[in-house]
C-alpha cells in the first residue's frame, strides 16, 4: 500500500515551484481570472437521480483542492497556497470536459469563488452538493451562502452528525436544521462517519434525503469499523454518496479500478465523491469509472 495522497502530487509540487519562480501569485491569479469564456462540450456520463436531481455517478471531491488532505499540516498549507480559486476552476473546467458536472464540498469561500469563475469561463454551473462547515451557530448564514451559490443540496457536516449531543433520543438541533434547509429551497441531507449515528439518522425519520458516508476498502474514516458501517448501510433507505472512496490517497498503487469497483458494490451507494489533486487525476478516474459502468 502506498500512502501518497494521489499519484501526481510530486509533479504538482514541481509545477508550483516553477510557477512561483516565474511570477507572483497575484500575477498568476490576474491572468487566470481574465481567461475568456470558451465553449465546453460535455460528454454523457453514467448518472443517477437523487431526490429528483440528476447527478453523475462520479462527483468531484474537493478536499485535495481546498487543503484538507488528511495527510499532514504541511500538505494542507501547500494546497491552500497553490490552489487559488482560479486554479481550482482550472480543474473544474477540465472535469466538465470529462463529463463530471457535479461537485461536493463545504461552505468555504475559495470553493464558492471557484464555482463562479468556472461558470464565468464556461457558461455552465456545476451542480453543487454543499455542506455546512465549522461553527454551528452560523447555520443560517451558511445556508444562505450555499443557496446563493446555487447549491441543490445542503448536507450537514459529518463532524456535526458525529459529535452533537443526543436529546430525547435525537441528534440535537438536526430536525430544526433540516427544516431550515428545506425552507431555503435546498434538499436536506447529512454526512456521517459513525455507524451508531448513521443508524440513529436512518431510524429517526428525519427529513434527510441523502447521506454521505465514507466507503472504502480499508475502512478509512469508517467508525468504529468498516464492517459496522457496512452493516448499517444494508438497512439505509436513502441514497448514499460514498465519500473517501480512495481513502484520501491510501489506495493500493495503480489499483484505483479495484477500489472504485468495491465501493460501488456496496448496497445503497449510488455515486462517489472522488478527490482530485489535478485535472490529470480527474481524467484518469473518469475513464476508469466509464469502464466500470460499461461492464
Amino acid at each position: 500500500m502506498r500512502v501518497t495522497g494521489r499519484r501526481k502530487f510530486v509533479k504538482s509540487i514541481a509545477s508550483a515551484m516553477t510557477l512561483a519562480s516565474l511570477a507572483s501569485i497575484d500575477d498568476v491569479k490576474a491572468g487566470l481570472s481574465e481567461q475568456p469564456r470558451r465553449p465546453i462540450s460535455i460528454p454523457p456520463f453514467p448518472s443517477v437521480s437523487v431526490a429528483g436531481v440528476t447527478l453523475p455517478r462520479i462527483i468531484i471531491g474537493t478536499n485535495s483542492l481546498l487543503g484538507w488532505s488528511h495527510t499532514s499540516l504541511g500538505r494542507d498549507r501547500w494546497i491552500r497556497q497553490f490552489y487559488t480559486p482560479e486554479r481550482i476552476a482550472d480543474v473544474f473546467v477540465k472535469c466538465l470536459e470529462f463529463g463530471l458536472t457535479a461537485v461536493f464540498g463545504p461552505c468555504y469561500q475559495p470553493l464558492l469563488q471557484a464555482l463562479d469563475i468556472t461558470e464565468k469561463r464556461t457558461g455552465i454551473r456545476l451542480t453543487f452538493i454543499g455542506t455546512t462547515l465549522g461553527d454551528p451557530t452560523a447555520i443560517r448564514e451558511q445556508i444562505k451562502q450555499l443557496k446563493d451559490a446555487g447549491a441543490k443540496f445542503c448536507l450537514l457536516h459529518g463532524g456535526w452528525a458525529d459529535s452533537f449531543p443526543i436529546e430525547n433520543g435525537r441528534i440535537k438541533d438536526f430536525d430544526r436544521y433540516f427544516a431550515l434547509i428545506r425552507e431555503a429551497g435546498m434538499i436536506p441531507g447529512t454526512s456521517c462517519h459513525r455507524a451508531d449515528r448513521l443508524q440513529m439518522i436512518i431510524k429517526g425519520n428525519y427529513d434527510c434525503e441523502v447521506v454521505a458516508v465514507p466507503v472504502n476498502k480499508i475502512g478509512f474514516y469508517m467508525h468504529p469499523s468498516r464492517e459496522a458501517i457496512l452493516e448499517v448501510l444494508k438497512e439505509c433507505p436513502k441514497p448514499v454518496i460514498a465519500i473517501k472512496p480512495l481513502a484520501s490517497g491510501r489506495f493500493d498503487e495503480n489499483r484505483i479500478e479495484d477500489w472504485l469497483l468495491w465501493t460501488f458494490s456496496v448496497k445503497g451507494v449510488v455515486a462517489a465523491a472522488v478527490g482530485f489533486m489535478n485535472a490529470e487525476e480527474a481524467e484518469e478516474d473518469a475513464a476508469i469509472a466509464r469502464r466500470i459502468f460499461a461492464s
